[in-house]
């Protein structure tokens, strides 16, 4: 998944935000990020390089740089590249690890055709890590 080009939301690198976010479109998280996230729709998060997440995403498409502590739900596609950090529960349609990039918890991937997302293949990882 390509990165769009254009940012509707952005919480640039001094910024620190605590709540819920719900939204549609691009965001992309610069700063610290303290709460829930969520997007329906065609919703592409992105956060950035020394970005950090502490709450639940679930957003369709996931690019990240950053760190993120808590579960993560890309029902669409999953990106993290080589310093992106991921410590919490997985579930997945497509995912892509940079050489470096961590996941430190448990992946579940989304069958196709399932009609909500949620149903999950019974193989389950305990740990990757990606070095």
């Amino acid at each position: 998944m390509k990165e769009p080009q254009h940012i509707d939301t952005l919480i640039g690198t001094h910024s620190v935000f605590t709540g819920d976010l719900a939204f549609e479109g691009a965001v992309r998280i610069d700063g610290r990020f303290e709460g829930n996230i969520r997007s329906e729709k065609d919703g592409t998060l992105i956060v950035s390089e020394g970005a950090f997440i502490k709450g639940e995403v679930s957003v369709p498409n996931l690019v990240l740089h950053g760190d993120i502590n808590g579960d993560v739900h890309a029902s669409s596609s999953l990106k993290i590249g080589a310093k992106g950090v991921l410590n919490g529960d997985v579930m997945y349609k497509v995912l892509s690890l940079a050489e470096g990039a961590s996941m430190n918890g448990r992946c579940s991937r989304i069958e196709e055709g399932s009609a909500n997302g949620t149903k999950i293949k019974k193989d389950e990882s305990e740990v990757i890590q990606v070095k």
